[in-house]
């Protein structure tokens, strides 16, 4: 017979209910020891493995293991011989697995890898000196309660964390990967906000805020948060006005040329001139020496909204922002993508439509600087950080 969950946490203490080769044996209400039970292939030998309780070990994840130790039994191979290794697999730590996995992404780009590394570095903190062996679905659970704010953190870190658990699970490190049994976090809805004229004009007369200076060139230019963060002065040609991001900090993975308006190289070239002598490669360095890319977006975030008196948007709504006003002052969608560095349309016709739009993207950072100086012309006065 077929079982199902319903049948099975109805099943009284005493009752045995069996599916090919599993075997519920009831101690409580819905509550049941699991077994495996078959025949070696060219033995008369009948075997029976315990393999855990019912609903601990869920229903789907018996049967996986059933799968599993009957495709061994029809190979001639004893199961509980396997499982003994697999065992002592089991005992390998968290920590040791994890870097082993990270060093096999090798067909990832290296942000993804990065990002991956730091993500699960942060999340799996407390798993580290944990065997392996010992994840189960609560511990899982667990970790997404942790998350629980933060919707896009919670399904990336799922996300990595089973793809994680599959591969220890490819390599007989575990029976089963515990986020099978668990629902993925829903997908969350993209954000839409884009800034308010008085919000812009706020934005931009903002002076003496590093991340203020990093958000107004985000609006100017149509770049990522990350990309202004990791800003090179080696990266800028004033006499060109362009900044050529490397395709190791771009996330399409290839390098993108952005022209730079009159205004945004204003703003660069002020950033330039007022460096420390000696200071570090970043353009919007910290650490003793600048040596470090920008890393205060939080705190910064909030600094910028209290000065400007704004509240509800984030340092990425500068970038959909300048995308939305290129919009409104007519940029055709194929230049706005140039001047945005995002992926163009896979069809059939972009593997034939090479044109790189430079003219036009030129043209159209400064049109977007335009219509961002208009609004702030209708705007109020500049707005200075105290102590700047």
């Amino acid at each position: 017979m077929t079982l199902t969950d319903a049948a099975l946490r109805k099943a009284g203490d005493g009752a045995i209910m069996r599916e090919g080769g599993l075997e519920f044996r009831f101690f409580a209400e819905g509550k049941a020891g699991v077994r495996f039970v078959g025949r070696v292939r060219g033995t008369n030998q009948r075997i029976a493995i315990g393999l855990g309780r019912y609903p601990t070990l869920s229903l789907r994840a018996a049967r996986e293991i059933r799968e599993a130790h009957s495709r061994l039994c029809a190979q001639g191979i004893d199961p509980r011989h396997v499982r003994q290794e697999a065992a002592q697999a089991q005992q390998r730590f968290v920590a040791e697995l994890l870097e082993q996995y990270l060093g096999t992404l090798t067909d990832n780009r290296p942000r993804t890898v990065a990002d991956k590394r730091s993500t699960l570095g942060q999340a799996l903190e407390g798993w580290r000196k944990r065997p392996i062996g010992s994840i189960a679905r609560a511990d899982v659970a667990r970790l997404l309660d942790d998350y629980a704010r933060k919707p896009a953190a919670r399904r990336k870190v799922f996300s990595y964390v089973s793809h994680f658990l599959r591969w220890c699970q490819d390599r007989d490190l575990i029976d089963h990967n515990p986020c099978r049994d668990i629902r993925p976090p829903k997908p969350v809805a993209a954000r839409e906000r884009v800034l308010t004229d008085v919000e812009i004009a706020a934005l931009m007369k903002l002076h003496g805020s590093i991340w203020g200076t990093m958000l107004q060139l985000m609006l100017l230019t149509g770049q990522r948060g990350g990309e202004v963060c990791k800003m090179r002065v080696s990266e800028i040609d004033l006499a060109a006005r362009t900044w050529t991001i490397p395709a190791a900090t771009m996330k399409q993975g290839r390098t993108h040329v952005v022209p730079l308006s009159a205004a945004a190289a204003e703003i660069v070239g002020r950033e330039i001139r007022e460096r420390p002598e000696g200071w570090g490669p970043y353009l919007f360095g910290v650490g003793s020496k600048g040596e470090k890319p920008y890393n205060g977006r939080s705190n910064g975030m909030e600094e910028v909204l209290k000065l400007t008196g704004t509240a509800g948007w984030y340092g990425h709504d500068c970038r959909r922002t300048a995308i939305t006003l290129m919009q409104r002052v007519g940029i055709a969608r194929e230049v706005r993508q140039r001047v945005t560095g995002h992926a163009a349309p896979r069809d059939g016709a972009a593997s034939y439509e090479r044109h790189r739009f430079d003219d036009e993207a030129r043209r159209a950072v400064e049109r977007l600087a335009d219509e961002v100086g208009r609004i702030v012309r209708g705007g109020a006065e500049i707005i200075h950080m105290r102590g700047a």
